[in-house]
């Protein structure tokens, strides 16, 4: 008959296989991929030899067979993996496989036991596997005359199958009550808080989420004022962290993290005022101290030794603003992080 005649779940109904992979897809929206950002990554073992380790963790399968069926599947414990050396013509590459054998369906062998399996499989092969609910966790390109397999060999494959994201927004457009103040630090002493002044805020605090992996930053200094008849230039930048220091973090920070420094410089050909707006995007790993805890984000800025120290200010036409996304994904092999 078309319709299965037995839902999830009926207390003494006998459930197929079908239902319960179709259950499984519907509970996951049809997502495939790792669970977490540490399952089934491929790392190279701690004393070089000839096998990979495969991390524990979660990993859902789309059934080549079925639209529509997610196969599960569960590694326990870390996992070793043989890879073939490569001989002393060519490089070889090898595929490191999560897949599952399926009996009822078409190439699928029965097991050596039908109740404990095994059912699952990792293997090493020469491409992807393609005729099983298959994953493919890791290319591994080994050189000629090798047998050692090393960590810069391994190419994560692997994406997460439903990936946390949370996204948050600050903004706060100045007012005539703000004190409009130039920027008067330079770049090496480690700049300001910008714009600085009382009433300006200029830092704002957030909580990390437990599972974020990266934090993915779009800051606006908005309006910026440059006086005419000057050549202001210089830096700007965000720090963030769960700990203030007073200009004792590297580089003189007043936070343990920073995105990269971007430049700004007024062309200096005008007896008129100039406004521009400072522009920042950033893609920031999240380190592991930060996970569940609540950090100061701070617009920052300095000029350079050599510019005018009074020719760059925001005032009450002037304003602030941040889109912050905290995002999970897969974590770089090369990492030895667990997070939560």
């Amino acid at each position: 008959m078309a319709l299965d005649p037995v839902p999830t779940w009926i207390h003494g109904a006998k459930h197929s296989g079908d239902i319960l992979r179709q259950g499984t897809f519907n509970q996951t929206g049809g997502a495939e991929g790792v669970s977490s950002p540490t399952a089934f990554r491929v790392r190279a073992t701690q004393t070089p030899s000839n096998k990979v380790r495969v991390d524990p963790g979660g990993l859902l399968m789309l059934s080549p067979w079925d639209e529509g069926q997610t196969y599960s599947m569960r590694n326990a414990s870390e996992t070793l993996v043989e890879v073939p050396a490569s001989s002393s013509l060519s490089a070889n590459t090898w595929y490191i496989n999560a897949w599952v054998n399926d009996p009822k369906k078409p190439g699928g062998t029965e097991p050596v036991s039908v109740p404990y399996g095994p059912y699952n499989f990792l293997t090493c092969d020469p491409e992807p596997k393609d005729n099983n609910p298959a994953y493919a966790c890791a290319k591994i390109v080994v050189p000629k005359s090798t047998a050692i397999v090393e960590q810069d060999m391994i190419t994560d494959l692997r994406e997460l199958a439903q990936p946390h994201r949370q996204q948050l927004m600050f903004g706060r457009p100045r007012i005539t009550e703000d004190e409009s103040r130039n920027l008067g630090l330079t770049v090496a002493a480690g700049g300001e808080y910008f714009p600085g002044g009382n009433g300006a805020p200029n830092t704002f605090k957030v909580f990390v989420p437990t599972w974020a992996t990266h934090i993915l930053v779009d800051a606006s200094w908005m309006s910026v004022r440059y006086a005419g008849s000057s050549n202001p230039y210089g830096q700007y930048w965000i720090e963030y962290g769960d700990e203030y220091k007073d200009r004792t973090w590297p580089g003189n920070r007043q936070y343990e993290f920073a995105t990269q420094t971007f430049a700004f410089n007024s062309p200096g050909t005008s007896n008129n005022v100039m406004r521009m707006d400072w522009r920042l995007m950033s893609s920031q790993h999240i380190d592991p101290k930060l996970r569940g805890k609540t950090i100061t984000m701070a617009f920052k800025a300095g000029r350079q030794d050599s510019g005018p120290s009074a020719d760059v200010s925001m005032d009450a036409l002037s304003g602030l603003g941040m889109q912050l996304a905290f995002v999970q994904t897969t974590l770089d092999p090369k990492s030895n992080e667990d997070p939560a």
